[in-house]
């Protein structure tokens, strides 16, 4: 007769994909288990209850019901509530694993998974719950079969023999004492950590932390030594001699049936060999073994990160490809080992020559590329220089001194390219070039560098035959009050009609020609221009306003502005009190003494002057006070976002109120939405432009906007007396939509908005005493937004809406009053409404 078979270990996995488990699915069946295979949460219950497996690895991102909420379930039913659970998944945020434990998971595997790592996970609970199963029968047998007493003792005999003589650290732990101290702890524990039993017994585990108690993944270890639950977490551990190890701990608790943990029994793995390969393989797939450079794989990210960072600065990025000249020559002649000691030492070299936080990396062979963040072409050149000077000193090998040379190609970010691949061809293209004319010297790539050059030149002859051929025109943008929402003057505005490219703006040409002297031509025939046009709308019987100007650094530093203006006052006719001047506040700060005395000139002319781009300098207040000017024009870049950014709307009430204390008018240049609006009056500027009332128009259409008197139409104001209004944000409609009929009947407004932007727009627009947010916003976290909110508008009370949310960020965020409640979804009733009359109620008391 055969004997009876063991009978297979049956392993669930749910996962909404399953060509994604395939591998896993043949190797685990190959290991002698079954599997079971089921495409969604609702299946895997079903199944989980139908098969009863052994262990369940549940995928944690799928439609429908999640892992989480799977997991929850299955922990719910008492038929396969104590079946253990491993979650697979991408996800590697603390507090998902956090969650995942919470629903009653034992275990993680991250995708993309390695099979022998699953293999071990699943082994170690299996394991586990074997062990756990068996001293529960063993209690079981006790109580139930007095007369198997001694078999009973015999088998736990067995067990503690089996535990003892386990290569594993095997300890357990009274959950029931105080601080949940070890009882006992097994030869291997005793050897792999030092510590005899007579040393650790009656201590808490936490002593093999050393130094770091608090570690990422401790927690859960003490949780679960609490009786919560299990909990698996690689940590660093420490030895009795104080030498550090990586530890693998598994933890479970030690119950009778039914009946509340009672100890715990803990596994730890030494894993610091696996640790150690796992770095190496590491470093090896990102560096150069030989140098110990990054290799092409580091590089391309190191030239990504240099990319974005010259982006957000507006700075360049220099990709240099540098080539030994000669160096097969040295390889041939002196061997392969004389050739690794020089590439060696021009690693060393190349480091030396850049900053901490550029890049040296090896492409393989004798070619090396240089990385530079945030710099400028000045900045560049004396680094090229200083690399072929360091590379041609002499380099000692096979006991000679050998002479080195270098060829480098440079291609800059972005005008050479978009990508890191096309900047490093680029660059391999300039150095070839660069050995062409002789080696031992770099070249920056040239087809952009030339095209550039070539559009300059040919931008600068275009200009002059510009001026000779009247393809100059103003347009006139409108400036408004804002307590009147009358037009009260006008900023001229350059465009070009080029005969090729249309209508150029001046973003395109006025830097070449603030370059040549073409600047003081054309800043002279708009002054002209402007005056002449302002007199013939006087004489056609339109208001008299004033009309700005523009004036170039170079035009301030060259030309007798006064001079020049009393000219052509004279010339055209105009009342000075109609013509104002804007001056730039960098261009002011110059030379503040000249800027004071020429601004004193055309204060006695009775031209107006205003401070042009204020914030963007850096002015002297001692200075901004003596200038004789009239005006301070607000920057657009702090417009732009001054609904949005604090450190907008705060620059930017700072300035008005700097501006009235001095008693200037202040006008904020590109309003271009209510909301921007709103909070200028609110702050007291006094005056804008901008596309909001209208963009800069040509001559005859601003005189047709002056005869029609055409006003600034401002949005109604809430009425302060009005019903209290709350904000509900959500990118999602459906959730939106729930939350308004969930709160209708109620005796508050309700404005919705599914985008940071809007809501920011609808705060400035109206008065918000309450916020609903949901903490998931794409762009810009719940939270970010409301404490973004409670730096602008101090009295709007917030309230946070999530599914998911960090606890230690959230009870910050309320400790800073950032939110003043939270409230998890899917939300119930009761506690939406009762927080929100909090809120409300903390928001009449704040105003009252």
């Amino acid at each position: 007769m055969h004997p009876p078979a063991v009978p297979k270990q049956t392993i669930l996995i749910v996962d909404d994909t399953p060509a994604n488990v395939g591998i896993l699915v043949e190797y685990l069946e190959d290991c002698g288990f079954e599997v079971v295979v089921a495409q969604d949460g609702a299946e895997g219950l079903q199944r989980a209850q139908y098969c009863e497996p052994d262990l369940i690895l549940l995928d944690v991102l799928m439609p429908g019901m999640d892992g989480f909420e799977t997991c929850r379930r299955l922990k719910a039913l008492d038929a396969v509530k104590d079946i253990p659970v491993i979650f697979m998944t991408a996800l590697t945020d603390t507090g998902d694993k956090l969650a995942g434990f919470e629903a009653g998971a034992v275990d993680y595997v991250t995708k993309p998974f390695q099979i022998e790592e699953v293999r071990a996970r699943v082994d170690a609970q299996l394991g586990l719950r074997g062990a756990r199963n068996q001293l529960a029968a063993s209690n079981l047998r006790l109580q139930q079969e007095v007369a198997q007493h001694k078999a009973t003792e015999q088998t736990l005999r067995l067990m503690n023999s089996a535990i003892a003589s386990s290569i594993n650290a095997i300890f357990l732990t009274d959950c029931g004492g105080a601080d949940n101290p070890i009882v006992y702890v097994n030869p291997a524990f005793e050897k792999m950590t030092g510590y005899t039993a007579a040393e650790v017994i009656g201590t808490n585990s936490r002593f093999l932390q050393g130094p770091e108690p608090d570690q990422e993944g401790a927690g859960p270890i003490r949780e679960a030594l609490r009786g919560a639950g299990e909990a698996h977490a690689v940590l660093r551990s420490y030895r009795k001699d104080g030498s550090a190890f990586w530890s693998e701990w598994y933890i479970a608790p030690v119950r009778e049936a039914g009946a509340a943990p009672t100890h715990c029994v803990g596994v730890l793995n030494d894993i610091s060999k696996a640790k150690q390969l796992e770095e190496q393989l590491q470093q090896r797939a990102n560096h150069d073994l030989l140098t110990g450079l990054p290799n092409r794989v580091l590089l391309l990210d190191r030239i990504e990160q240099a990319m974005a960072g010259a982006s957000r600065q507006q700075t360049h990025a220099f990709v240099a490809f540098i080539d030994l000249d000669h160096f097969k020559d040295i390889n041939d002649s002196l061997g392969h080992e004389a050739g690794d000691t020089l590439l060696r030492e021009i690693a060393t070299r190349l480091q030396a020559c850049v900053r901490e936080f550029d890049t040296v990396a090896r492409l393989g062979g004798d070619e090396f590329v240089v990385v530079l963040q945030d710099e400028c072409v000045d900045g560049a050149l004396p680094i090229m220089q200083r690399i072929i000077e360091r590379i041609a000193q002499p380099v000692t090998l096979m006991g000679e001194p050998h002479a080195v040379t270098c060829s480098i190609g440079v291609s800059v970010y972005p005008q050479d390219g978009g990508d890191a691949e096309t900047l490093i061809k680029h660059a391999d293209t300039a150095m070839y070039r660069a050995k062409e004319i002789g080696r031992n010297s770099f070249q920056f790539f040239m087809r952009e560098m030339n095209a550039r050059l070539n559009d300059r030149l040919q931008l600068e002859a275009d200009l002059r035959r510009a001026l000779e051929h009247g393809q100059f025109e103003l347009y006139y943008q409108p400036q408004v009050d804002l307590r009147s929402g009358a037009v009260v003057g006008s900023e001229a505005l350059i465009r070009w009609h080029h005969p090729r490219h249309g209508l150029v703006m001046p973003a395109r040409f006025i830097g070449v020609a603030e370059e040549s002297d073409l600047i003081l031509h054309i800043g002279r025939w708009v002054v002209t221009q402007a005056c002449r046009q302002n007199q013939a709308w006087i004489a056609a019987g339109l208001p008299a306003l004033p009309v700005a100007v523009n004036l170039a650094a170079r035009q301030f530093d060259r030309q007798d502005i006064p001079a020049l203006l009393e000219q052509v006052l004279r010339e055209t006719g105009l009342a000075p009190a109609l013509l104002e001047v804007e001056l730039t506040e960098s261009a002011s700060m110059r030379d503040p003494e000249r800027s004071m005395e020429i601004m004193a000139r055309l204060k006695r002319i009775g031209v107006g002057v205003a401070i042009d781009d204020f914030g963007t300098g850096y002015s002297n207040l001692t200075y901004l006070k003596k200038f004789p000017v009239d005006k301070l024009k607000l920057d657009r870049s702090f417009i732009q976002d001054i609904a949005d950014n604090p450190q907008d709307n705060a620059i930017s009430n700072a300035v008005i109120k700097m501006g009235h204390s001095l008693h200037l008018k202040v006008i904020a240049e590109g309003v271009e939405r209510a909301g921007q609006l709103a909070i200028l009056r609110a702050l007291g500027c006094d005056q804008l432009q901008g596309h909001l009332f209208s963009p800069a128009l040509p001559a005859a259409q601003f005189a047709d906007l002056l005869r029609c008197a055409r006003r600034l139409e401002a949005p109604p104001a809430d009425h302060p007396r009005g019903p209290p209004t709350l904000l509900l944000l959500d990118d999602e409609a459906l959730v939106l939509a729930a939350l308004a009929r969930e709160l209708a009947g109620r005796p508050y407004r309700i404005l919705q908005a599914d985008n940071v932007k809007d809501a920011f727009e609808l705060l400035a627009m109206h008065r918000v005493d309450v916020i609903l947010s949901d903490q998931r916003m794409p762009g810009m976290s719940g939270l970010e937004f409301l404490e973004r909110v409670r730096k602008i508008h101090p009295a709007i009370v917030g309230v946070m809406l999530s599914g998911h949310a960090d606890q230690d960020m959230l009870l910050s965020a309320i400790n800073a009053r950032t939110v003043f409640k939270f409230l998890r979804k899917p939300w119930r009733s009761e506690e939406l409404g009762a927080a929100l009359e909090a809120a409300f109620e903390k928001a009449r008391r704040a105003g009252a």
